[in-house]
């Protein structure tokens, strides 16, 4: 069976920054891009309480969140489910398909929406060479974090009697790939462990299996509004963030395990300019910080889409 004749789905994952509050009309400016840009499924990241439930209604379609931070939304019927993991990250089931129609039925795939630990960010240290001791130390509580969505995939895919369950984690990672950064010159040599996790769990990224070179296709998610000076930031929040500037990186992600990849893209704004495979620009103003405010894509982090097909 080729992905032409299978089922598919178009899943997005998207961190709203504060629940909008940084960006003027932020929740109505999520509606207009989500409106624009639809998608089967979208999970939410930093939702500040009330960015996932305002915006569900707008778009018609059905809300899976527990906690303050992390949400899945679908036009699909949802099973929102309760775990160890809360608010950190949120799992649904979502029940792809119609019953009455003859293509396939309705299939089942368990979706996370995961918002990693954001700090300690370990790309900073790393980038001033304090290697891979200093990373593992700082990555720890990604990797705690990604272990215990994993053991709780097993579990929901126990009492729901299916151990083949298609499964998608994503989200915003506060991490990079260990492949980006070993195909990168601007990088040292080092691994991160969360999103290793994953690969090693039998996942696999959906935007690189697209676009497999990282150097053609950096992807860097975070942050298209974040300065590269000094400006907009009154002192350096962590050690070794040299002068205050934001590196750029690819720390948000869809991982898929029983589903194949049909097509990824990164949507979002950019306002150096950004041209490269897999990015497209969603238009409108676009201003580093501290002059975000009238952006038109109101988040610093850009979302990740990427079109799924099940197998069989």
């Amino acid at each position: 069976m080729t992905h032409q004749d299978q089922p598919t789905f178009t899943l997005q994952t998207w961190n709203v920054w504060y629940g909008g509050r940084e960006v003027d009309y932020g929740q109505e400016k999520q509606y207009a891009i989500c409106a624009q840009f639809p998608a089967d499924v979208l999970a939410l990241q930093e939702c500040w309480g009330t960015a996932a439930e305002n915006l569900a209604p707008k778009l018609g379609v059905a809300n899976a969140q527990f906690g303050w931070d992390t949400a899945v939304l679908s036009r699909h019927a949802l099973v929102p489910l309760r775990t160890s993991t809360l608010p950190y990250a949120q799992a649904a089931i979502v029940e792809v398909g119609d019953s009455g129609t003859d293509a396939g039925g309705v299939r089942r795939v368990l979706v996370w929406s995961v918002h990693l630990a954001p700090y300690p960010y370990g790309v900073y240290r790393a980038l001033t060479g304090e290697g891979q001791g200093v990373a593992d130390e700082e990555e720890a509580p990604r990797r705690e974090q990604i272990e215990e969505v994993l053991a709780e995939t097993g579990r929901i895919c126990a009492e729901h009697g299916d151990p083949d369950l298609p499964v998608v984690v994503c989200g915003d990672f506060n991490t990079p790939s260990s492949l980006d950064w070993a195909a990168r010159s601007d990088r040292p040599d080092i691994r991160w462990r969360a999103t290793d996790a994953l690969l090693e769990a039998g996942f696999a990224d959906a935007f690189r299996t697209v676009h497999p070179d990282p150097v053609e296709a950096p992807a860097d998610t975070w942050s298209p509004i974040e300065p590269l000076t000094r400006a907009g930031h009154a002192e350096s929040p962590e050690p070794g963030r040299a002068g205050g500037a934001e590196p750029r990186d690819r720390i948000d992600f869809i991982f898929v395990r029983g589903l194949d990849t049909v097509d990824s893209v990164m949507r979002g704004c950019t306002a150096e300019g950004l041209a490269e495979p897999g990015f497209a620009d969603v238009g409108g103003r676009c201003a580093h910080i501290p002059e975000q405010r009238g952006n038109r894509f109101p988040s610093d982090h850009q979302m990740v889409e990427a079109r799924l097909a099940f197998r069989g």
